[in-house]
């Protein structure tokens, strides 16, 4: 009995034990997720595996104004009738700005910018997001966002693009800020989620970070809030609903770098500018199905809806470290072993994140901005496409064209500034549609240079309904040439390129994002783009054009002297006529009334082109198949983000180009790129020394007779023809005698 009596009171002890062990991991469990919750800081980066739990010690937190927010009942979607919101722009107050919430050394720090409410005035429908220049520094979580809208057609999410900071600064002298932007790296890479109960019998959940196998939200990275705010009769808003979701990405930008064979996501030596497709963020935030519909039933005059983004913070995964399943499950990152068991998210209030971005109610009205005739189109071939798509929308357009440009810019490394932007664009966008494209969205990059002028009054001279216009002060971060130690990074012209296949894709067939410099060309038996692409639909039902690029010469005939001394480095009339100075000539400037494409068609590598020139291509795509494009390439398409498991047939890890879907343009019978590159003035200043047989290649053009052979492997010498003549480049005539007296008959109908 005795013994008996002593198993017992062994199995109480163990159940009392157990029961202690219980409640205090309950306990813990409440700490860590329901508290306020500790932030996890920059100092990830240094952290070994284990150490990432251990780092939750409190920071010297700072409360914001209505932090006592229930996390739970807003994740589940909250109606807060008649509760003021009370955020950190005062009790009752219309004006929300957009406010940066960020970590620094443990110690939070809040940043307002109380330029930006919302009731900024819009261009053309379009507000980009405008906290750009004045990004904070110091907690590299806070995604760099440079445009936020409503997804179009189908209202259902909010777009979000934003560009990787760790990519403006880069080489052997900045290492060190390399090292520290890392976490701009985590903003890629996705995390897996998974909820759970906090303690036993409870109701309340929260989220952990878990591996993929055991996860309830797959493939997120941010937590998104929408927050609906009515107005009332005292000149005051009382938040009505709000309601957390997570975000997705388009693609799996982890599993894009996995495909073209790289060993990670980021390079920690050296320039780190290989993984190009990470230049631009894409993610969104889908709309919670109660906004929805109380956007529907409630006067939406008397709404405002923001929404705040916060990261959810993990290490960078570093060369290696994969989490896909493509690799095999014992090759996969594994959360629990990395980073420890059961970790819950930050508290939304205490997360790095952006606070009050404003979405404007209009963009959910279903009115179309970029409505055009075509909805009545007969156009076979579109059509014959659409039945192989899984959507049969029918698009307003077939061809867009995209452009980002300004009234002046430097050139890279920032030597020479020229201010042709503005007869530049007024051409290109007349060109664009004589050879066929529907519509054009000007980028107008102006107010970065200058607010002395913009680009307004060259795109107000042309039907609304042929161009959009968009105000785009952002700055480019770094404007090095790419050969720099610290090359550059033009951050402004990426998101714009990235925010226009994203607004604008939706609403067109085929799209092109191209310089005002660049004119595509229908060549043969074609006049317009449109007969080419039906005939690509129509058979081919190819997705990407593509276009070698060589820079063409000014025409020397077409070139006039200038002495102006604004120009630098130009010699003045008297020094350009000294015999003992036979190598100074005059600076040179087009002649004035003649177009661009005229004075640029002369190309010094004769078509077709070699293959050596596809470097610089640039494309005509379909952008329902390419999902991200970087100024020359495709980097992501919908065939290249197909995982391994949705593959019907053999899968290959290495993503190649595929010749089904994309190829060259025949130059001679279907089209060629004129790229007009601006000269400067002192370009031709040592033309006598240059512009020979034999000698230093000569950035003048000089004519050669359309029957004399080119010879690629010596054109760097020039030619010679007749009486031992010199030229160097070759005018297109079909340029020169259809597209060019058609270019100049209606630019003066602009200016009769």
């Amino acid at each position: 009995m005795a013994a008996v009596r002593q198993g017992r009171s062994s199995k109480r002890k163990i159940a009392e034990i157990a029961a202690i062990f219980i409640v205090g991991y309950t306990l813990i469990f409440l700490i860590l997720s329901a508290h306020e919750t500790k932030h996890l800081h920059n100092t990830f980066l240094s952290f070994s595996s284990h150490d990432f739990l251990a780092s939750l010690h409190p920071p010297n937190f700072t409360v914001i104004a209505g932090s006592s927010w229930d996390p739970t009942a807003a994740a589940n979607g909250k109606d807060r009738k008649g509760e003021e919101r009370r955020g950190n722009s005062g009790l009752n107050s219309r004006v929300r700005p957009i406010t940066a919430h960020l970590y620094i050394n443990d110690t939070h720090k809040s940043i307002q910018y109380p330029q930006y409410t919302g009731s900024e005035i819009l261009s053309n429908g379009i507000r980009p997001f405008p906290v750009i220049d004045d990004y904070p520094e110091g907690d590299a979580y806070l995604p760099w966002i440079h445009d936020v809208f409503v997804s179009p057609r189908d209202q259902s999410k909010i777009i979000i693009l934003a560009q990787n900071k760790r990519r403006c600064h880069t080489g052997k002298n900045y290492e060190d800020t390399m090292k520290r932007l890392e976490p701009q790296i985590a903003l890629f890479q996705p995390i897996s989620l998974k909820q759970q109960l906090i303690g036993v019998g409870s109701n309340s959940s929260t989220f952990v970070l878990s591996n993929d196998d055991e996860a309830t939200i797959h493939e997120t990275r941010f937590q998104c809030r929408f927050k609906l705010y009515q107005n009332d009769d005292n000149n005051s808003q009382k938040v009505i609903h709000e309601e957390i979701v997570f975000s997705k990405y388009p693609f799996n930008y982890e599993y894009i770098t996995w495909r073209k064979v790289m060993d990670g996501m980021f390079e920690t030596k050296g320039k780190g500018m290989a993984q190009f497709w990470l230049s631009s963020l894409e993610f969104h935030c889908p709309i919670p199905v109660k906004v929805q519909q109380k956007l529907k039933d409630t006067n939406i005059d008397n709404l405002q809806l923001y929404l705040d983004v916060a990261t959810i913070q993990t290490p960078v995964r570093r060369a290696g470290e994969w989490f896909l399943l493509e690799v095999g499950k014992q090759h996969m990152f594994d959360v629990n072993r990395s980073w420890g068991s059961n970790i819950p998210i930050m508290n939304f209030e205490n997360s790095t994140q952006w606070e009050n971005i404003y979405i404007p109610i209009q963009q959910f009205l279903g009115v179309d901005i970029h409505k055009d005739e075509r909805a009545t189109t007969n156009n076979k071939a579109t059509k014959d496409h659409s039945k192989t798509m899984a959507n049969s929308y029918t698009k307003p357009f077939q061809l867009v064209a995209c452009t980002w440009t300004s009234a002046a810019h430097n050139r890279r490394g920032d030597a020479v500034t020229l201010k042709d932007g503005k007869e530049r664009l007024k051409e290109w966008i007349t060109f664009n549609r004589l050879v066929g494209f529907d519509h054009v969205i000007v980028y107008d990059n102006s107010r970065a240079n200058t607010n002395a002028t913009t680009l307004k009054e060259v795109t107000d001279l042309f039907d609304p309904k042929f161009v959009t216009y968009i105000d785009w002060p952002c700055k480019v971060c770094n404007n090095n040439r790419p050969a720099h130690d610290d090359p550059g990074e033009r951050s402004s012209q990426y998101a714009a390129e990235a925010s226009c296949r994203a607004r604008f894709g939706p609403f067109t067939d085929w799209m092109a994002f191209l310089d005002p410099d660049e004119y595509l060309v229908p060549m043969g038996n074609f006049t317009s783009w449109k007969e080419i692409l039906e005939g690509i639909d129509r058979v081919e039902q190819r997705k990407v054009l593509k276009f070698r690029s060589t820079r063409a010469r000014p025409r020397l005939n077409l070139l006039d002297p200038t002495y102006d001394p604004s120009y630098s480095n130009c010699p003045n009339e008297k020094e350009a006529a000294d015999e003992k100075k036979p190598g100074i000539s005059s600076c040179l400037i087009p002649r004035k009334n003649e177009t661009f494409l005229k004075v640029y068609n002369c190309e010094y590598i004769k078509s077709p082109k070699p293959e050596r020139f596809q470097r610089a291509m640039k494309q005509l795509y379909r952008p329902d198949f390419v999902q991200s494009h970087f100024v020359h390439y495709s980097t992501v398409t919908t065939e290249l983000s197909m995982r391994k498991y949705n593959y019907s047939g053999a899968f290959k890890r290495a993503g190649t180009n595929n010749p089904k879907n994309e190829r060259f343009v025949d130059e001679i019978n279907e089209g060629v790129m004129i790229h007009a590159k601006s000269m400067t003035p002192n370009d031709g200043i040592s033309r006598a020394t240059r512009c020979v047989y034999k000698k230093t290649m000569c950035n003048i053009g000089i004519e050669c007779p359309d029957d004399l052979p080119f010879d690629d492997k010596t054109h760097r010498d020039g030619f010679l023809y007749g009486n031992e003549t010199y030229c160097n480049c070759w005018i297109n005539r079909k340029v020169e005698t259809l597209w060019i007296p058609k270019l100049e008959s209606e630019l003066k109908k602009l200016y009769p």
